[in-house]
């Protein structure tokens, strides 16, 4: 059977719901955290903490800083996909492994003594840079929080002798803030913003290019990608799965170019509105340009709003 990127002449899926590093895009905003992170790393400074809201790239910054840190011989990496433990045991003892330590359960404080053993060998005696990457980091308890922190403390007068990055949702940024001890130890926060209509437009572009897509060739008419990058709200991963659903409505019909009635068909069919607006007065995306404009409603031109407001207070004396 015909797969429906396929239909349109690619090679494979650019949308898939996955952080693969073939379709990364390193936009301008996103190289600029990216160096932000890279440089707490690279000079041993202890936290580093990457906070934005579910689908807006999280996970894709994480498997690319990976991917940066592995290209790098003298970096050692550990990753948690989901730090939810029963307890601070469970907790170190998943560290240990995924630095490729084989302990056995023991006491919190013989596990401790030898994490730091381990990171101050590693650090010290073979000069490596040891990075702890958290995804869903805002699943931590207070114990987890209270965990990271003491591991904070193992240091020298030079650096940190483990890196953390933590990536996580809002609230991760409110339980690190209520937690004073561990608020102090951040070094550097990154938010991530929503994407405006321009990145949204090169994202998807650049995903259906590294997909197979030739330059002469037109997948989307151009309403069609602008509603799309409308429905998206500046979030990748809502904005990937839009279009990858109109572009499966375009190929259901044996259409060769995405329209707007195939775009505003997946929409209905998943029960979203035909429209999304994100505003530039959204606190998520203060400083961020919006990427859709309300085509229902029409303000009136500011000077005929004058008019109307001179003859409405005519009727108070």
């Amino acid at each position: 059977m015909l797969r429906y990127y396929q239909h349109f002449g690619l090679q494979r899926d650019p949308f898939l719901d996955t952080s693969d590093p073939q379709f990364y895009l390193e936009l301008p905003t996103v190289r600029r955290n990216m160096r932000r992170v890279l440089t707490a790393i690279e000079e041993s400074r202890g936290l580093a903490v990457v906070i934005g809201p579910s689908g807006s790239g999280k996970t894709s910054m994480s498997s690319a800083l990976e991917q940066t840190l592995l290209g790098n011989s003298s970096v050692s990496i550990g990753k948690i996909l989901d730090p939810t433990f029963a307890n601070d045991v469970e907790f170190l003892l998943a560290i240990t492994r995924v630095f490729g330590l084989d302990l056995k359960s023991r006491s919190t404080a013989d596990l401790k003594n030898a994490l730091k053993n381990f990171l101050f060998d590693a650090a010290i005696v073979q000069k490596s840079t040891l990075v702890l990457l958290i995804d869903e980091a805002q699943n931590l308890t207070a114990d987890g929080l209270e965990t990271l922190r003491l591991l904070l403390n193992f240091q020298v007068p030079q650096k940190k002798l483990l890196n953390l990055v933590l990536f996580g949702e809002e609230e991760l940024a409110t339980f690190i803030a209520a937690h004073e001890s561990l608020s102090d130890h951040v070094d550097t926060y990154v938010r991530l913003d929503v994407l405006d209509a321009a990145a949204s437009t090169a994202l998807v572009e650049h995903r259906l290019v590294k997909a197979g897509k030739l330059p002469v060739v037109e997948v989307f008419a151009p309403a069609a990608l602008q509603r799309a990058v409308e429905a998206g709200g500046g979030l990748p991963r809502r904005l990937t799965n839009v279009v990858r659903w109109a572009m499966v409505e375009a190929a259901d019909r044996g259409a060769e170019v995405v329209t707007m009635d195939h775009v505003m068909a997946a929409l209905r069919t998943r029960g979203m509105k035909a429209t999304s607006r994100t505003s530039a007065s959204d606190p998520a995306v203060t400083g961020t340009p919006s990427i859709s404009e309300d085509i229902n409603v029409k303000q009136p031109p500011r000077a005929a709003q004058g008019k109307l407001l001179a003859r409405f207070l005519a009727w108070f004396p």
